[in-house]
């Protein structure tokens, strides 16, 4: 399997590390005024078209029976703008859930207040909190996954009539496979570059840098690859495959 997979796993190597980096530079862009700031919006706009391209091919590759990498990356660019709004939808939506997790303290401390008064027991707003922390951290991790995957794998491979897998009806072990994948890619390689070992020079805190960085980039890497290969096949009533015309029944034969 990983033979057959060779083509595609050479070309995500450097290819996502071309993104990383570009996405980083994007980062310094300066947006004093309103010009640079236009400019820095087609930056990333360009940016996150290229990584829908190279992810939306990777997801028609798995799904086809014999992948090729022209015919992979010609459907996904076909389907590129249903891609695009899915990946800018998602920024918008873990953004705001970002932003109603900051800044739930005050809920919570009234929520607290609430079932102190209504219980008639103390009811401490940290507990409160760490409930609030728990519920956002599933959403994010647990189901958006679930939900917002599937679908962009159906839009990559079939446009817009893959819209139809945005939905919760997939089988369970879309619910383990996704959020486990999902945290070793996008959560794990950032714990190991914070990690900070103690070491008493700068060529070992170089060179353990080095090793961690490799390391984050080998689990980003297998992690994403994984959890576009588990879209392989149509799973669950939600999946979309395309309409077959019923055979005719054969008539009878005349004696």
């Amino acid at each position: 399997m990983i033979r057959r997979h060779s083509k595609l796993l050479r070309v995500h190597v450097p290819a996502n590390a071309l993104l990383m980096w570009l996405a980083y530079e994007w980062l310094g862009v300066d947006e004093s005024t309103v010009g640079r700031l236009l400019l820095s919006t087609v930056d990333a706009v360009a940016i996150l078209t290229l990584v829908c391209w190279l992810w939306g091919a990777t997801l028609v590759w798995f799904r086809s029976k014999a992948p090729t990498l022209n015919d992979s990356f010609r459907t996904s660019l076909r389907h590129i703008g249903g891609l695009l709004l899915i990946a800018i939808g998602t920024l918008i939506l873990y953004g705001a859930i970002g932003s109603v997790a900051g800044n739930s303290g005050p809920a919570a401390l009234k929520v607290a207040s609430w079932l102190t008064w209504t219980l008639r027991k103390p009811v401490k707003p940290a507990a409160v909190a760490a409930i609030f922390t728990g519920i956002f951290w599933i959403l994010r991790w647990a189901v958006l996954p679930v939900i917002l995957i599937p679908a962009a794998a159906q839009v990559a491979a079939m446009g817009r009539s893959g819209w139809r897998a945005l939905s919760l009806r997939h089988p369970w072990r879309q619910w383990v496979i996704a959020p486990v994948l999902a945290l070793a890619g996008a959560w794990l390689p950032f714990v190991i570059l914070n990690w900070k070992p103690k070491v008493n020079s700068f060529g070992f805190e170089f060179s353990s840098f080095l090793l961690r960085a490799a390391l984050a980039y080998a689990i980003f890497l297998t992690a994403m690859l994984a959890l576009a290969w588990s879209q392989s096949e149509p799973r669950g009533r939600a999946a979309i495959t395309p309409e077959q015309p019923s055979p005719t029944p054969l008539a009878p034969a005349i004696p």
